[in-house]
């Protein structure tokens, strides 16, 4: 383990709030390795948002594949995906623990990646949180399971994985919803800026011709004194 890795799992364990913000990473991806990274989470069902983007490639092979395991288990992984050169995205980290990032070298030559984690772990009262309470406790309330309450039990955790999976697509929404406004004010600036500096060369142009010809008239009226 490298000690970037070390560093990152550090600071989230001693982080003593429920969000953390860390600060982005830059590491060196070798050829043909593995690089993992750890954080810590302080509680379950926790919004767990990462971000990369390959900077620098040989032979313009920008791309890479990543896989991120969960806490309960560091063999299986719960996301896992390849041929990416850039990403931001959020999943919901339903158990309290280490969850470990590794993305994985390629075969051309080592690469410069961009990385950062960042987990909330605010407990929502809202309706998904609570229904999913109400049928956790219905399932545990359960002593005997008959096939048609195995069946129940499926179809609630089915209904589980939806309600995370459509958070999460709410949550990325919401982002590139933030992002998308903040971009067009950025460009409304920008025009605005590229406005006023057309203006002002426009000004500083017809000022400069403006004395120019001053200067000149000035310099044949000296001429023709002379000249007399």
């Amino acid at each position: 383990m490298k000690l970037s890795s070390i560093l990152l799992s550090t600071l989230s364990a001693l982080s003593l709030s429920q969000t953390v913000a860390s600060t982005p990473l830059t590491f060196e991806l070798k050829k043909g390795q593995d690089e993992c990274f750890y954080t810590l989470t302080s509680d379950i069902d926790c919004d767990i948002t990462y971000y990369f983007s390959v900077q620098d490639a040989p032979k313009n092979d920008y791309e890479i594949g990543y896989k991120i395991y969960g806490p309960a288990n560091h063999q299986q992984p719960i996301i896992e995906r390849s041929n990416e050169r850039q990403g931001e995205w959020e999943f919901l980290g339903d158990d309290k623990g280490e969850y470990k990032f590794c993305f994985e070298g390629g075969k051309h030559g080592d690469k410069i990646v961009d990385f950062e984690i960042k987990y909330d772990c605010k407990q929502n009262n809202d309706a998904r949180s609570k229904n999913r309470e109400e049928r956790k406790k219905l399932r545990n309330l359960r002593e005997v399971k008959t096939d048609a309450e195995d069946l129940q039990t499926t179809l609630d955790d089915s209904i589980d994985k939806i309600e995370r999976q459509l958070h999460m697509l709410e949550s990325n929404m919401n982002y590139y919803l933030t992002r998308n406004s903040r971009n067009h004010l950025t460009v409304k600036s920008t025009e605005s800026r590229i406005g006023w500096f057309s203006m002002y060369g426009i000004l500083l142009v017809v000022g400069m011709s403006a004395a120019q010809i001053l200067v000149l008239q000035w310099f044949f009226k000296q001429s023709r004194k002379n000249s007399v």
